[in-house]
């Protein structure tokens, strides 16, 4: 029977392959490496998951500080803009009336109970301080804001806590007496 010689050929050729490859694997067992790139490529796995959640927890920590500032801000708008109508239609003085700083506090406990879903929850948003004297023209807020990080969550209970202080002033000062 005659045989292709090309046929012939790459036969002869896939069984020399793979007898290099079976060698190759023998000696890699025989030297103890056997599974090493399954042993890194796991440990690696676990670098990358780790860092990417500590990239995600500083996102987390500077959105929260954003977020202080964002509603203490707000807070302090509030307040000043709780002017007393009775002292503005009798001397056009434009002041801060009574009750500012309760409102104020209810805009940061809102805010608060609004923004609790998401990676980056908010779970707990406090006024830690309220400045708005009846009759001035300026309302200082102070408010803390409290998340929980991707890893503290995991790891047990550790929370990121942003505090943050604004300032309102009442009114328009060109030329108006505030």
């Amino acid at each position: 029977m005659l045989r292709h010689p090309r046929r012939h050929g790459a036969a002869q050729g896939q069984r020399l392959r793979r007898g290099a490859v079976l060698r190759l694997r023998r000696g890699a067992a025989e030297r103890g490496e056997r599974g090493s790139v399954a042993v890194f490529t796991v440990v690696f796995a676990i670098a990358v998951v780790l860092l990417t959640a500590l990239i995600v927890d500083g996102g987390i920590a500077m959105n929260a500080k954003e977020r202080a500032a964002d509603i203490a801000e707000q807070a302090a708008r509030a307040a000043a803009g709780n002017i007393d109508v009775a002292i503005l239609r009798g001397s056009g003085a434009a002041v801060i009336g009574p009750g500012a700083c309760a409102l104020a506090a209810g805009l940061v406990s809102a805010y608060g109970t609004h923004d609790s879903g998401g990676v980056d929850a908010v779970t707990g948003a406090t006024m830690t301080g309220c400045a708005a004297p009846v009759g001035s023209d300026t309302a200082t807020v102070g408010v803390r804001i409290t998340t929980q990080p991707l890893i503290g969550g995991i790891l047990g209970g550790f929370t990121e806590t942003a505090r943050e202080t604004a300032t309102a002033q009442c009114g328009i000062t060109r030329g108006a007496t505030c």
